[in-house]
C-alpha cells in the first residue's frame, strides 16, 4: 500500500465495506516484502551506520514492527544487548488511529551507552519521534535511529535507512511479520460486492497492486468466516 489515488486513512462507510466516504472503492498501492529484501535492507542500513563511525552498545527495537529488523541488525553487528519498547500507532492496516502512544517504556539506565533505536519504517514518524524522546530521558551518551525504509512525508527522518520512498510514491508495505494481519484487513476491502475466490484475487491486484496466492486468499477468507465476519453463498463471498 498510490496515495494520490486514495488516502490510506480512508475508511469504509455505510455505503459499503471497501469504499471511502464518497462511496468510491478503496484503492492504494501495497507491496508484499520478501525476506531477501529485508536482509538486503538491513545489511545496507548497517553498512551506512558503520561508514558513519557509529557503533552502538545497545539496540532497542520498537515493537511490534521494529523487533525483527532490530534482531537482524544485532546479528550483523555481533551485538547481544537487545531490548524493546512498545509504541502503538497503526492499529489497522493502512489506517492511522491517532497519536502515537508509548505503552511499554524502558526501565533501565542508559547513561554512558551508545544506543541504536530500530523500527521497520518511518511513515508518519511519530512512533520513532516519541521513542527517541523517551530514551533520551534515560541519559545515553549517544542515540541514533535506524529503519529499513523511510517515507519522505514522515515528520521524523532517521539517521540511517536503506530505502527512501518519495511521498508521491507512498506505499503500504506488507512485511512478513504482519502479513496475515494485513491480509485480514485488505481482503474484506474487496468485498464491497460479492465475489468468488478468483474475483477476490483479481480485486487484490486491481485495488492494491499485489498478486496474492489463491491458497493464501482462500485461507484468509475461511479465517474471516470462522470469525463470523464474512460468509459464502452460491459460491460468492460477502461481508456479513
Amino acid at each position: 500500500m498510490a496515495k494520490t489515488k486514495a488516502k490510506a486513512s480512508d475508511k469504509g462507510t455505510d455505503k459499503g465495506v471497501g469504499t471511502d466516504d464518497k462511496g468510491k472503492v478503496e484503492r492504494f498501492k501495497c507491496k508484499i516484502v520478501t525476506w531477501d529484501e529485508i536482509m538486503l535492507w538491513a545489511k545496507d542500513t548497517v553498512d551506512k551506520m558503520k561508514a558513519s563511525g557509529f557503533k552502538p552498545d545497545i539496540v532497542i527495537g520498537l515493537t511490534r514492527g521494529g523487533w525483527v529488523p532490530a534482531r537482524i541488525m544485532c546479528d550483523i553487528m555481533h551485538i547481544k544487548s537487545l531490548f524493546s519498547i512498545k509504541v502503538e500507532h497503526w492499529g489497522i492496516t493502512a489506517q492511522p488511529d491517532g497519536q502515537a502512544k508509548l505503552v511499554q517504556g524502558l526501565d533501565m539506565d542508559l547513561k554512558g551507552k551508545k544506543v541504536l533505536v530500530v523500527d521497520d519504517i518511518t511513515d508518519t514518524g511519530k512512533s520513532m519521534q516519541l521513542s527517541k524522546e523517551h530514551l533520551l530521558s534515560k541519559g545515553p551518551a549517544e542515540l541514533r535511529t535506524a529503519t529499513l525504509l523511510h517515507i519522505t512525508h514522515s515528520v521524523f527522518e532517521p539517521e540511517f535507512y536503506s530505502v527512501k520512498v518519495p511521498k508521491e510514491e507512498w506505499t503500504w508495505f506488507v512485511f512478513p511479520w504482519n502479513f496475515y494481519e494485513d491480509m485480514r484487513t485488505l481482503v474484506p476491502k474487496t468485498l464491497y460486492e460479492g465475489k468468488d475466490l478468483e474475483g477476490v484475487c483479481c480485486a487484490m491486484k486491481e485495488q492494491f497492486q499485489v498478486n496474492v496466492d489463491r491458497k493464501q486468499v482462500d485461507g484468509t477468507l475461511k479465517e474471516l468466516r470462522d470469525q463470523d465476519k464474512v460468509e459464502i453463498k452460491g459460491g460468492k463471498w460477502s461481508m456479513k
